[in-house]
């Protein structure tokens, strides 16, 4: 017996050791590929500099499109194809414009007009306002026709900044993150947690609200519009997500003319304004719509499985294609865009042969509320309310996103999924033992509409550099801004793992306890009286690991409630009302407990 223990043993030492080579060689074939025959920034300035910029629905998002799918076709991959995802969508692009002041002195003016904003008939002058906050505005009325309103709502003057503008990710904060046990904590990274139903929920509801504030100041007979950029040293903040929000649906209204101007000349002219001047300034805005629903599609590329019983199954990598118009969209996000087609070239030029297909995905109009992706989710994946399943939602293996600037990956946001931080490491071992994993949840760009249907979909950890100091939906979105190192590095680490996830022998774990839906069964009976005014109410506990919307309860005549199957144990938890950490109001406060690891007033929960 003891002899056979041994041999097995060795037969499986043997066996770890030939895997161990076999990933070493896979290894070493992608990176000499990559070292020999880089693509990364030939692609990345052909989306960038020749069909930059790319907002939905415009020819120059078009022809990145067709580009793209060419290319990919060069590189030997032939299912690679346009779907579309049109539901109404429109594009816009500046013709012409210039923006100067010329009273009380000349002085050109830093500006950039916004998306989806009307043209002005021909060059107009006006006087110049003041507007503290939107709704002041109709307190004016009468008192607008010609004038050119400062909108102050979102003013906040820059000044010297004290610190380094591109930036890394130092190895302390990385291991910090790898070893919180917390998904919500943001300790890298820069967005919040909320829903996926509310992304939607949010944008339609800000579009429609300031559409009486549009219309108000077109009836009024303002020229134009002037909202202050957030970024100090002239740098234009160009999109869509202050003021002024995108109206990109045809039959949208088009708001009148409306601009971002830098920081500081937005306080020069308020400083003017506040020393009893009447500054007065000449604009002139040509701008083109498009409703050529043949703009409106993705790039969705495929290598087919090997394996006859796994090439129906996919690991999809993916990027957005589009981008804001003020630049050329070089970090955001033609460098996603390049670095996994090139992932895509290397995986075909050194003749892997994964089991399962392998799919990129090039999204467009993610920056107008996910409009590709969601189209594609919806009609493949599951419904974006109810999770209800179509065919490839069972087939999905994973889904890695690639949208958080230019940097280097430092590793992969796990999306509070703990069961695959050892299939991860084990992966990536070989290529590169310092690539961080973190149970910490990124969202606000693609993966989130497939973690929502319960699907592993990940984003990358990337150095930050100055994505969001200086480059994020600016002007200087530039090629300038994006390191051939790191572009090549990332293509190499996202066809590894591609790779290396296609070959399993099963597909990736999902997340437990996690549906749109509340479920009415189960040993376990979680409810709380009241919020009858709450839009949505969730459970949040150490079983679900703190997922924040995963768990939700179904509303009642008195409150809120759902069942579980649970194991034998104590839970700790409390609930999520309308994205609020709220504790059991039905537990004394000296009963609620802390758990030792960042979370306080839980109720424990006893299942016999």
């Amino acid at each position: 017996m003891k002899h056979h223990i041994i041999l097995l043993f060795f037969s499986l030492f043997a066996i770890g050791q030939a895997t161990t080579q076999n990933n070493t060689n896979i290894l070493t074939a992608i990176r000499q590929e990559s070292a020999r025959n880089s693509q990364a920034m030939h692609t990345l300035s052909q989306l960038a500099d020749v069909h930059g910029p790319r907002l939905m629905g415009t020819p120059n998002y078009y022809q990145a499109a067709l580009w793209a799918q060419q290319q990919l076709k060069s590189w030997s991959i032939p299912n690679t194809q346009l779907q579309s995802f049109d539901k109404g969508q429109r594009g816009w692009a500046v013709k012409d414009f210039h923006l100067k002041m010329i009273a009380p002195q000349y002085s050109h003016i830093q500006a950039y007009p916004l998306a989806y904003t009307a043209s002005t008939q021909g060059a107009q002058t006006g006087e110049v306002i003041y507007l503290p906050t939107l709704d002041s505005i109709y307190g004016l009325k009468g008192k607008l026709k010609g004038k050119i309103v400062l909108l102050g709502a979102y003013y906040h003057p820059v000044s010297n900044v004290f610190q380094p503008f591109a930036q890394k990710l130092s190895p302390t904060l990385l291991q910090q993150a790898a070893e919180n046990p917390d998904p919500n904590d943001l300790l890298i990274g820069y967005h919040s947690r909320r829903s996926t139903p509310q992304a939607f929920q949010f944008q339609n509801l800000l579009r429609k609200r300031r559409e009486q504030f549009f219309n108000f100041c077109r009836q009024e007979k303002v020229l134009a519009l002037l909202e202050p950029s957030d970024f100090p040293y002239g740098i234009l903040h160009a999109d869509g997500n202050r003021a002024i929000p995108s109206y990109m649906r045809r039959g949208d209204i088009q708001p009148i003319a409306s601009f971002v101007i830098a920081n500081e000349h937005f306080g020069r002219l308020l400083r003017l304004i506040q020393l009893g001047i009447k500054p007065k300034i000449e604009l002139e805005l040509q701008a083109q719509f498009y409703e050529e629903p043949k703009y409106n599609v993705n790039v969705i590329a495929e290598i087919e499985g090997s394996d006859p019983q796994l090439k129906d199954e996919l690991v999809i990598i993916g990027a957005h294609l589009d981008s804001w118009h003020a630049s050329t969209g070089a970090t955001d996000n033609a460098a996603g865009c390049a670095v996994m087609m090139e992932a895509m070239r290397l995986l075909k030029a050194t003749g892997l042969k994964p089991k399962r297909s392998i799919r990129l995905a090039l999204w467009g109009g993610e920056e107008q509320i996910f409009a590709g992706s969601a189209a594609y989710v919806e009609q493949k994946v599951g419904d974006l309310n109810t999770a209800a399943p179509q065919k490839e939602q069972s087939k999905i293996s994973a889904y890695f996103n690639l949208d958080n600037g230019a940097g280097k990956i430092r590793g992969i946001y796990l999306m509070a999924n703990p069961a695959l931080k050892p299939i991860f490491a084990d992966m990536l071992r070989a290529f590169a033992p310092d690539t961080i994993l973190t149970l910490q949840n990124a969202n606000q760009t693609d993966h989130e509409l497939f973690d929502f249907q319960n699907i592993p979909a990940f984003q990358f950890i990337q150095d930050p550099l100055d994505y969001i100091t200086a480059v994020h939906h600016t002007n200087v979105d530039l090629f300038e801004y994006v390191p051939i190192k790191d572009q090549q590095a990332n293509a190499e680490l996202v066809a590894y793992l591609a790779y290396q996830v296609a070959q399993r022998a099963e597909l990736l774990p999902r997340k437990t306890f996690n549906s749109p839906i509340p479920s009415l069964v189960g040993n376990a009976h979680f409810q709380v009286k009241g919020f009858l005014q709450a839009q949505q109410v969730s459970l949040v506990s150490d079983f679900n690991n703190w997922n924040m919307f995963g768990t939700p309860l179904a509303k009642t005549a008195d409150g809120w409630e759902c069942r579980l199957e649970l194991p034998p144990g104590k839970y700790l938890y409390k609930f999520i009302v309308d994205g609020d950490w709220t504790a059991d109001p039905s537990t004394p406060s000296d009963k609620l407990v802390r758990d030792g690891k960042g979370h306080a007033g839980l109720t424990e929960f006893w299942v016999k």
